[in-house]
């Protein structure tokens, strides 16, 4: 198990939707009300359950897809900060803030979806 092999496309998935979300709010920067914490959470949820559990399904540990998860994590870190904060000058600080909820969402979903995969892997007696 490579940790490329748990993250190639969710990688490649969050990346399409981060430059989608990014592209959107350049030609319609009223959809910043849209786009907040409680409509993202569910999303960022997802992609740290996809690589929890597609860690664990490819021989992972559970605290090496947690690690992965954490890794994935760090691309709406990058995004908020850089591409919301920075290039649409809406403050280092209030991308700071939100890639940090974005990497929190999907760690937290990888624990979830890598626990529920290991869990799977128990015998029943």
């Amino acid at each position: 198990m490579r940790l490329v092999d748990i993250l190639r496309w969710p990688v490649i998935a969050l990346v399409i939707t981060g430059s989608l979300h990014l592209a959107a709010e350049v030609v319609l920067p009223d959809l910043r009300t849209a786009f907040v914490p409680t409509s993202l959470a569910p999303l960022l949820l997802s992609y740290g359950l996809w690589v929890g559990y597609r860690g664990v399904g490819l021989g992972a540990s559970v605290a090496e897809a947690v690690v992965a998860g954490a890794a994935l994590g760090l691309l709406p870190l990058a995004l908020d900060v850089v591409g919301f904060g920075i290039l649409l000058d809406r403050g280092v600080d209030a991308g700071l803030i939100g890639g940090v909820f974005g990497l929190a969402m999907i760690f937290f979903g990888s624990l979830v979806g890598a626990g529920f995969a290991a869990s799977g892997r128990v015998s029943r007696a």
